[in-house]
């Protein structure tokens, strides 16, 4: 008898397997993206994600098709998209973001999900470990760089001491990355002081209020309200001759001083290689959940100049990327 039944569950599992290898072979996927915001960052994660599709040897518009939808970071848009994508029959949702994750998980629950530009899967609740998660589910997470962009402060920038941030109590990614950067700072050294804003329109008497707490430096916590609001963080900041570090592409563009970010395009890139194996008939929740650690570092000389900082030569070479060419600085 129990000869019988694994013979019977292995006829089942090489039939499904069968069935899905077909259907790969034979069905284009429906691919919806699924963005809250769109920046920068978001933009380098989707390219990320379409060369790692193409890397894994699928086609656009053969083994698959992609819709993007962007909620223009309205957060009541979010949950109309992912019901919008079920709607219309998606094959698999990849999510950028933290809330249009935990959207999936709400109202998802019969499609396979990918998720990256998240700081925790587990924490958005996608999750108990990278073992034990929601069996439609996997995905790439990338906690912020805490110990990476201290340590850049307190070996080239050893006068600083006393960092300050903007979070949304509202954001489940960004009271994560304030707990961890918590942690990090006082393992490292350093004391935080942290003023929320709960709106686009908090920002600028939230950015005021923080500037005005007799603060050395900002290093500003990853988020969708603050990257999509960064620029009144900047103008605070520059109104009151304070450099800027934080941990997002946009954010060197925008105007910080130092970046110390996680790669997003290689994260989207490693995230479609995951959805790559479910089109190829492996099952979501055999797939492990990972946590994604590579970091570009940027620097943007034209911040430094403004403020009369002169960056040590030594960080900018070790730079991926340099903002405002190399006078002044090098």
């Amino acid at each position: 008898m129990v000869i019988a039944a694994s013979a019977i569950l292995l006829l089942s599992d090489l039939q499904h397997r069968g069935r899905a290898q077909a259907r790969t072979a034979s069905h284009k996927w429906k691919l919806y993206f699924v963005q809250y915001n769109d920046v920068i960052d978001v933009k380098d994660a989707q390219a990320g994600v379409l060369e790692g599709l193409a890397e894994s040897g699928l086609v656009d518009g053969r083994d698959y098709q992609v819709e993007i939808l962007n909620a223009q970071g309205d957060m009541a848009t979010v949950s109309a998209l992912v019901d919008a994508a079920i709607t219309a029959h998606a094959d698999m949702l990849i999510t950028f973001s933290t809330p249009t994750l935990q959207a999936a998980l709400r109202r998802a629950q019969n499609v396979p999900v990918v998720y990256n530009y998240v700081s925790s899967g587990l924490k958005a609740g996608a999750g108990k470990s990278n073992t034990d998660h929601a069996p439609n589910v996997t995905g790439v997470s990338l906690l912020p760089a805490n110990d990476e962009a201290l340590t850049i402060l307190k070996t080239h920038f050893p006068t600083i001491r006393r960092l300050g941030t903007l979070y949304c109590p509202a954001e489940t990614n960004m009271v994560n990355a304030k707990i961890a950067l918590d942690e990090a700072a006082k393992r490292a050294g350093f004391e935080i002081e942290y003023v929320p804003a709960e709106t686009a329109t908090d920002v600028p008497d939230a950015a005021a209020a923080l500037m005005s707490r007799d603060i050395d430096a900002v290093l500003q916590l990853p988020g969708n309200l603050t990257a999509s609001a960064f620029g009144s963080i900047g103008e605070a900041a520059r109104r009151s001759h304070i450099p800027v570090f934080a941990f997002q592409k946009s954010q060197a563009i925008g105007g910080a001083m130092v970046v110390v970010a996680r790669d997003y395009r290689d994260s989207g890139r490693h995230a479609a290689h995951l959805a790559a194996r479910i089109m190829r008939g492996a099952n979501p929740a055999t797939i492990p959940l990972e946590d994604f650690g590579k970091t570009s570092l940027i620097v943007n000389l034209d911040a430094a100049r403004s403020l009369n900082i002169p960056l040590p030569p030594v960080l900018v070479r070790s730079a991926r990327e340099v903002i405002g060419g190399t006078g002044g600085n090098r």
